[in-house]
């Protein structure tokens, strides 16, 4: 008899922690997925400014520094564009999978490939091609301000992961096949 007592307090305790566990880890998964909503936001904003920079080049004949070879320009223009659609893409993806790898791996490369597109059409040396310095300020702003909501997405993952891997939150883990996310660098 006194056994069965023991035995009976020892599997409620271990169903009280089990469902605390779960619940730690799912509010864990969703305060990751709050901050990249949060950054997802910011992020989307490259997107409209993208959008602006062309438009402001396409009907302004000021946009254009020289009469000449304005395909030369397109080029840069083309590369902004579908490194731009790329990087919504890879944001699209991420907001369903915020915890899986692949998706962080191709949002940083996307978003890297962005601003290199964007610092090779503000590059002193593309003669031809003026954004208005409104537009460039307003870029450098954008990145700017996504850095402490970027911070504050790396540490979210960062707590998840931290929880996951802890005994015996790791059982739960296991259980629910949660693997760690990695943080966007």
């Amino acid at each position: 008899m006194f056994e069965t007592e023991w035995t009976w307090l020892l599997l409620g305790v271990m169903v009280f922690w089990a469902v605390g566990a779960y619940q730690r880890l799912q509010a864990l998964r969703n305060a990751v997925s709050k901050q990249f909503a949060v950054l997802e936001e910011l992020m989307l904003r490259y997107q409209g400014l993208v959008q602006e920079v062309t438009t402001a080049a396409v009907t302004s004949a000021a946009g254009w520094h020289a009469s000449i070879a304005p395909e030369m320009g397109a080029s840069h223009w083309t590369r902004l564009q579908v490194a731009a659609n790329l990087s919504a893409m890879a944001l699209a993806r991420m907001q369903e999978h915020p915890l899986e790898p692949s998706s962080a791996i191709a949002l940083v490369a996307t978003s890297k490939d962005l601003q290199d597109a964007w610092e090779a059409l503000i590059h002193p040396d593309v003669f031809y091609i003026s954004v208005p310095p409104q537009l460039m300020q307003r870029w450098t702003e954008l990145g700017i301000s996504i850095q402490p909501d970027l911070q504050r997405f790396n540490q979210a993952v960062l707590n998840y992961n931290e929880a996951i891997a802890m005994f015996p939150a790791s059982w739960m883990a296991r259980v629910f096949k949660y693997k760690p996310g990695r943080i966007l660098e």
